[in-house]
């Protein structure tokens, strides 16, 4: 069935939709998934202990079995306000850096192996993470 059609479904919008706290929303009405593979989404969370890893993160636990460390994910997506523990001032020290580094190339400051200022880039990443290559675009990104 088109999608289109499966939007006219009062239902189904409402069944596909929740919200966690005040600020985090999840909408799955505009996919072709129904409350089937939802059901099943949530069997294979259930069986992969998704719920357990995720309070590990937030722990703060070594759940990176490749190199046996810490993710930072959650420290990485914290504001720079409130507490903050040895990690969250690393991240913030580390930030304030790129963000003095970013400055000098976007105002020419910084020139490259020529002498002339940086203007085109390229973002080779490792992993599967998004993240360093976003980190990147926003940095240099034109404001």
């Amino acid at each position: 069935m088109p999608l289109r059609d499966l939007l006219n479904d009062e239902q189904r919008n409402e069944k596909l939709r929740c919200t966690f706290g005040s600020s985090v929303h999840f909408d799955y009405s505009h996919t072709h998934i129904d409350s089937e593979g939802i059901d099943l989404l949530n069997k294979v969370a259930a069986e992969t202990q998704v719920g357990s890893k995720i309070e590990s993160m937030f722990k703060g636990e070594a759940i990176n079995a490749t190199e046996g460390r810490k993710v930072w994910h959650v420290k990485l997506r914290e504001g720079l306000n409130g507490e903050q523990d040895e990690t969250t001032k690393m991240v913030n020290e580390v930030r304030q850096k790129i963000r003095a580094f970013t400055t000098k190339v976007r105002s020419g400051d910084f020139k490259g192996y020529t002498g002339k200022p940086l203007r085109n880039f390229v973002c080779i990443g490792i992993g599967g993470s998004y993240l360093g290559p976003e980190f990147v675009y926003e940095a240099l990104r034109y404001e």
